[in-house]
């Protein structure tokens, strides 16, 4: 009774671990990990001596791993043990042959395919494995293996590229040429009216920089089939090794107008294309005219879209980069990053109406974010909509965990922006205070408080302080740089002011009209009154309407008002 008891317990247990393990791979299928793991450890501690559970439990350990070098080892050698006791197990073998080839451990790697190859050699893709693995070793008696491992998946399936790829790169590592043009010959005679094995034969020939015969069969491709995306593809990057501009531009618009041709090597080929000839203004329309094939062709395409949206902004045509991440947002809502990025881009182009019914439309979506809130503030600040900018800075304000200092200070930073703008200045110069009380550190409020003292006349010890500490957290910073120069100016410091206002145009990409304003005003009081007009002129172009440096301009002289 007792031997019986035994073995019904054991069989129990038995009956238990297969319970478990048949459990966590479906609740594998189901993606749900944590359980997958739990229940694969639960049953490995049922029964350490299941190699097939101690396998899957193996190999997670290994994926888990990270830098961990004892579990890395762990799982390895579970894995490994599994393979020794059951090398027949072909999913699991499979999986651990190639887990050696991702972690570099070639040798045993090879031994795997090696012992699958023995066990099943009607599977022709472990006889590919295992040919690979040969080839790769390097050793001469393990090439003439791959050689003819490859020979006999031929024999039972005839010539195809998969297979004369192998073998042609078996020969390339002993540099055997003939070898490989008389295997490349036998690949088009098997099937002479291949596109595909034609393009192939001018990639060989190129390889050896035989460009005549590499472009006699890229043209013979061509004329095989006039629908070869790849054949004008191969043909279009050839032109361009070979630096025929004229060739190659002919070319990119036939491969491009190739529905045949895969999506990412058009993307590939058309942004080579953009990126060599995107600064010629007589190239947009042709450029834009590809832009309109391909959406033809792939009219929800993200990808198609962000390339045609990232050119748009490199030509400066922000309106049109906008409409393009419009139709991204279309068919995914769900990015925040995205919406942003769109109302940039309508600011950009100085459309703010258009930025801002962006942005209230996305937080249909993003109810609860900040950011939304104050990029359509800063947008209706254009408009010169104050107390709607206000509503939605009051909205992000509220929205802010006061624990975040930095983000809570800056909503209360652009508070007093608006404030400021809206002629409220006492108003804002309060939440200025309130935004350095919370963040003594916050370079823009203290740039920005600075500035307007500046501009109003007061505190100016005070502004000369904030400003002095941004210019030392950021000494190329143009705008910090100008906002201490007209700070200094205001002090009748003319001097320094100078030197600042200098900086500031030294490190100014692209100079403000702001910023040549203060530029004359300072070199006028220095006493050089050329230069002054000079940058006075300077502003003007940059802001036509403004009636003082029109004052400054027409009389070559400075205005207080």
């Amino acid at each position: 009774m007792s031997a019986d008891k035994n073995r019904w317990c054991e069989e129990a247990r038995q009956r238990k671990v297969d319970y478990i393990y048949m459990e966590a791979l479906r609740q594998n299928a189901l993606d749900n990990e944590d359980a997958y793991y739990e229940l694969m450890n639960r049953a490995y501690e049922l029964d350490s001596t299941n190699s097939d559970v101690g396998f899957y439990v193996g190999y997670y350990k290994l994926a888990m791993s990270n830098k961990d070098s004892v579990l890395f080892h762990q799982g390895y050698n579970m894995m490994d043990k599994h393979f020794r006791n059951s090398p027949e197990d072909y999913y699991g073998s499979y999986l651990f042959g190639n887990v050696n080839e991702k972690l570099g451990m070639r040798k045993k790697a090879l031994h795997v395919w090696a012992v699958l190859d023995s066990l099943f050699q009607d599977k022709n893709e472990i006889g590919l494995k295992y040919a690979e693995s040969l080839a790769q070793s390097g050793d001469t008696s393990n090439l003439k293996r791959a050689l003819a491992v490859y020979n006999r998946i031929e024999k039972a399936e005839g010539k195809n590229m998969t297979i004369s790829t192998g073998k042609i790169r078996t020969h390339f590592i002993v540099r055997d040429t003939a070898a490989i043009i008389t295997e490349l010959h036998d690949l088009l005679q098997s099937s002479p009216t291949s596109a595909e094995y034609n393009v192939f034969a001018g990639d060989i020939y190129s390889l050896f920089a035989q460009r005549d015969s590499a472009l006699y069969y890229y043209n013979r491709a061509c004329d095989l089939d006039s629908t070869s995306g790849l054949a004008y593809y191969t043909r279009a990057n050839f032109f361009k090794e070979q630096g025929d501009s004229v060739a190659y531009d002919k070319e990119v618009f036939r491969a491009l107008k190739q529905e045949s041709l895969d999506l990412q090597a058009k993307l590939s080929l058309l942004t080579n294309y953009i990126r060599a000839l995107y600064e010629d203004p007589e190239q947009q329309p042709r450029i834009q005219d590809l832009f309109a094939v391909l959406l033809e062709q792939h009219p929800h395409e993200k990808d198609i879209h962000d390339l045609y949206c990232s050119y748009l902004v490199a030509i400066k045509d922000y309106k049109g980069a906008a409409e393009q991440a419009g139709y991204v947002l279309d068919s995914d809502p769900s990015n925040e990053d995205r919406w942003r990025a769109t109302m940039s881009l309508y600011a950009q182009g100085n459309d703010f109406a258009k930025a801002v019914e962006v942005g209230e439309e996305a937080l249909n979506y993003h109810p609860k974010s900040v950011l939304i809130n104050l990029f359509i503030a800063t947008n209706y600040n254009q408009l010169t909509q104050y107390e709607k900018s206000l509503a939605h800075l009051n909205t992000a304000l509220a929205l802010t965990d006061k624990a975040d200092v930095e983000m809570y200070s800056q909503v209360l930073c652009s508070i007093g922006d608006t404030y400021y703008m809206a002629e409220q200045k006492d108003s804002a110069f309060v939440y200025y205070d309130k935004s350095l009380e919370i963040d003594p550190g916050n370079l823009l409020a203290l740039n920005n408080c600075a500035y307007y003292l500046a501009c109003e006349g007061r505190d100016l010890d005070r502004a000369e302080r904030m400003s002095a500490i941004t210019i030392q957290e950021e000494p190329q910073n143009d705008t910090s740089l100008d906002t201490y120069a007209w700070v200094l100016f205001k002090k009748k410091d003319y001097e320094r002011a100078l030197h600042y206002i200098e900086e500031a145009l030294k490190y100014s990409d692209s100079p403000s009209a702001e910023l040549h304003h203060h530029a004359g005003d300072i070199y006028f009081m220095m006493g050089d009154p050329d230069k002054a007009l000079v940058h006075w002129e300077e502003a003007l172009e940059l802001a036509p309407d403004d009636e003082l440096l029109q004052r400054k301009v027409l009389h070559k002289t400075y205005f207080y008002k």
